[in-house]
């Protein structure tokens, strides 16, 4: 499980060295892919938890972040089109915790009780995106983009706290199966 940790830390290492050099179209295109790559690992916990989690509040908030990551790639692309009419978003040579996070690796974490260990990468994750969108909220010369990137910012920062709940849930659980 360590190994899953380290890729996932290597990954958004990279994402962040890169970042800078990003031009705004390629920076919301990546953004774009990343929120439907996360909806899609959401998704696969939200399936994979209401068969092997106890407490069916945590399938209900892996679902909410979901939607909201689809929600939010929407509103990116919207935002892109606007920005660049009749464009497409761009390929982005970023690496991608998706792979990492097979439907495998997600069932792993879950059987084996590695619930807690699985948040932990999942808020790295988000509080990266949001670190993302507090760089371009800073950076971006258009206000249009820095706006939309202040609101993404507090999104991410929702999902984090959201997922920190689950991780509260969880340590509870296993105090109360020590006991």
């Amino acid at each position: 499980m360590s190994e899953v940790f380290s890729s996932v830390s290597r990954i958004l290492q990279k994402c962040l060295e890169k970042l800078p050099q990003m031009t705004p179209g390629e920076l919301l295109s990546y953004k774009i892919k990343a929120e439907v790559e996360e909806a899609e690992v959401y998704y696969r916990l939200y399936e994979l938890s209401k068969e092997m989690i106890w407490n069916e509040e945590i399938p209900k908030i892996f679902y909410q972040l979901y939607q909201e990551n689809l929600e939010h790639a929407e509103k990116l692309l919207e935002f892109y089109k606007k920005i660049f009419p009749g464009k497409e978003p761009v390929p982005v040579d970023l690496p991608s915790i998706k792979p990492v996070l097979t439907e495998e690796t997600l069932k792993d974490f879950l059987e084996k009780a590695r619930l807690e260990h699985l948040i932990e990468i999942l808020m790295k994750n988000e509080k990266m995106a949001k670190e993302i969108c507090e760089y371009v909220s800073t950076t971006a010369e258009n206000p249009e983009v820095r706006e939309l990137a202040q609101w993404l910012a507090k999104r991410e920062e929702e999902r984090y706290n959201r997922l920190k709940i689950i991780k509260k849930l969880s340590a509870a659980k296993r105090e109360v199966s020590n006991q």
